[in-house]
């Protein structure tokens, strides 16, 4: 019963090749039919291997084809089994009966409808001439007898019936049509036939066999998904504090603490749901080495399997966290920001499990991970009470005398470690931080018109001042922009909806050119909340303000890159042959940079891993 029920379970997976080893073994002959029975019955657009020992005949004439191997692995026979039959009762009556009547011996007729008389027949004793037994030493040191045709006989005799057969099949088909043998054109020379092509495992089979791995362990999945809404109830209402007494997202002290646990969940939860993947699936891997196993597409499809179930939990997280903390109008950014840091997750976990042989050792290393980032990350130890010698390019000026800790030049403590800069969480929640501080529908609106009143008031090149020199249609859109700005910097609204509405209506009415402070004015007594005490949190906005102030010092000759601010500067110059080369001058915008530092994050031990599953399944 177990047989057939493992024999049951292997059927109905959705692979297309199946090889069974001796699943009648130990049974009666009614259950071995039995069994047979079953795999003949689910093996409908299936190719499967069965290896059997002693069938009945009953048995035998069930298999579609029958392989017939000798001592060695020789092969003597391969076809249906009533040929193979044939063919020894052909062999039996050329190599045993016939040399007997020519000495004048008859042997009795064997019973060739059984699949014994095969092996009699292969395995025909040596006999002396007074007709014993002769008996030699097998490989085992024991005696045993001497076989009449040794497997290599009959594994070219083989050769022979297949060459004789394509021979005679041509002349016999052509016996049927009428044609003469001599009327029979040459055959063409036969194609030399290419191996096929090693064929891989498709894509979207390994993507369905991951989300399928993930799926049918119900209770893992129940867990997983309970992880996120349970850790954003208990982290969104411990957090939920106000300095004020009356709680309100401008006033809420943790914030930013907030965003740091935000990111090191979703950190979390990318390493766990990975961290034992590669290790469940190694038999796979190791057991389709052969198979030409497309490891860039099995890693793509983990990524693809794990990501997706990481994007649901960070969807539950966000919607959660930030309806109990009341964050407004940012899930596409959190989301975007907690997404690539659980596939950083994910990476990450995939290649510890590529590196190590259980899933104990693996959860083990987790936290060798996850904790030096938390401590690392600016948020738990801010960068500025850090032990500055962290800094490895500090440490070195320092102790060369070139660094100055007094004067405008000396280095900003807002300045990030260089061990800082190797941890993925100090790039996302950089990141949060700023996506808060300027990409929350006021801030957005602010720096829009902002930027928009620089651009009329701002001088081409090459003019000194036109300021007195506006046409009337830039003047009016200078006063538009100005008047629009000081509105949305006021606005007061009913509810936290109708407030990002009035924004999004102001700035397209700014932009169409028909705005009209009349048209924008709310009433009195629908003056409930403020634009700033819905989307502006006073500790994002410290952070930001003190960053910025520290970046744009004038008392300095060089700008740093502090932590949460705008924008990086990255300059290298060296000095060669008395001049002064400049051979990198770039600034980019800080948000850019961290994606594309996070993009190498996921990438890099991907890249990794696959190397690493490269050389073990060439090693295995």
């Amino acid at each position: 019963e177990r047989k057939r029920l493992n024999i049951g379970l292997d059927m109905i997976t959705p692979a297309d090749v199946f090889l069974f080893d001796e699943p009648t073994s130990g049974l009666s002959s009614k259950d071995s039919e039995h069994v047979l029975e079953i795999i003949r019955g689910l093996a409908h657009n299936k190719i499967v291997f069965v290896s059997i020992h002693q069938p009945s005949a009953r048995l035998f004439h069930m298999f579609n084809k029958a392989i017939l191997l000798d001592n060695g692995g020789k092969l003597v026979f391969f076809g249906r089994p009533q040929e193979m039959q044939d063919y020894f009762r052909e062999a039996w009556e050329e190599q045993l009966a016939q040399p007997a009547r020519d000495a004048g011996v008859h042997l009795p007729q064997p019973d060739s409808h059984q699949p014994e008389f095969i092996f009699d027949v292969l395995e025909t004793p040596l006999r002396d001439l007074g007709g014993d037994v002769l008996y030699e030493e097998d490989a085992r040191g024991h005696m045993a007898p001497a076989r009449r045709f040794p497997p290599e006989f009959w594994r070219d005799r083989y050769h022979t019936h297949i060459v004789m057969r394509d021979v005679k099949e041509p002349a016999l088909r052509n016996d049927e049509t009428g044609m003469s043998a001599t009327a029979v054109p040459p055959a063409p020379a036969q194609k030399v036939r290419t191996p096929p092509r090693e064929r891989r495992v498709r894509l979207g089979v390994i993507l369905r066999r991951a989300l399928l791995s993930r799926l049918r362990n119900r209770t893992n999945m129940a867990t997983t998904l309970i992880e996120a809404p349970l850790l954003a109830v208990l982290i969104a209402m411990v957090l939920r504090w106000s300095e004020d007494g009356k709680y309100t997202f401008a006033s809420a002290f943790h914030i930013p603490t907030y965003l740091f646990l935000s990111l090191i969940v979703a950190m979390f939860l990318g390493l766990t749901n990975s961290a034992d993947e590669i290790i469940r699936d190694r038999i796979l891997l190791q057991r389709e080495r052969n198979y030409n196993r497309n490891v860039s597409g099995f890693i793509l499809g983990k990524m693809i399997a794990l990501g997706a179930v990481s994007l649901l939990q960070n969807v539950i997280f966000i919607l959660i966290g930030n309806k109990i903390l009341e964050v407004k109008d940012m899930f596409l950014s959190y989301l975007g920001w907690m997404f690539a840091t659980s596939l950083c997750g994910v990476g990450i976990g995939l290649l510890i499990s590529s590196l190590v042989r259980d899933a104990k050792t693996a959860l083990n290393i987790i936290p060798l991970v996850l904790i030096p980032q938390i401590i690392l990350g600016g948020a738990l130890i801010k960068y500025e009470e850090m032990n500055r010698n962290l800094d490895f390019a500090y440490s070195i000026r320092r102790w060369s005398g070139e660094d100055k800790e007094n004067g405008p030049d000396k280095r900003s403590d807002l300045q990030v470690p260089f061990i800082g800069n190797l941890m993925p969480l100090r790039w996302s929640y950089e990141s949060m931080v700023l996506a808060q501080a300027n990409l929350n529908p006021l801030s957005a609106a602010q720096e829009e018109l902002n930027a928009r009143i620089r651009r009329i008031v701002t001088p081409p090149d090459g003019a000194s001042s036109r300021a007195h020199e506006l046409t009337p249609q830039e003047a009016e859109q200078l006063d538009n922009a100005k008047q629009a700005l000081a509105i949305i910097s006021g606005l007061e609204e009913r509810t936290p909806r109708k407030l990002a509405q009035r924004i999004d209506a102001i700035m397209a009415d700014v932009e169409a050119g028909t705005f009209s402070p009349e048209k924008h004015t709310t009433p009195e007594e629908f003056r409930t909340v403020s634009a700033e005490q819905v989307f502006d949190n006073q500790k994002i906005r410290d952070l930001f303000s003190k960053a910025e102030m520290e970046r744009t010092d004038s008392r300095r000759s060089q700008r740093p890159n502090v932590f949460f601010g705008r924008d990086k500067l990255y300059v290298i110059k060296f000095n060669l042959f008395g001049r002064e080369w400049t051979l990198l001058d770039m600034k980019v915008n800080t948000l850019d940079w961290n994606k594309m530092v996070l993009v190498i994050w996921i990438l890099g031990p991907l890249v990794v891993l696959y190397f690493v599953l490269r050389r073990q399944l060439r090693r295995v």
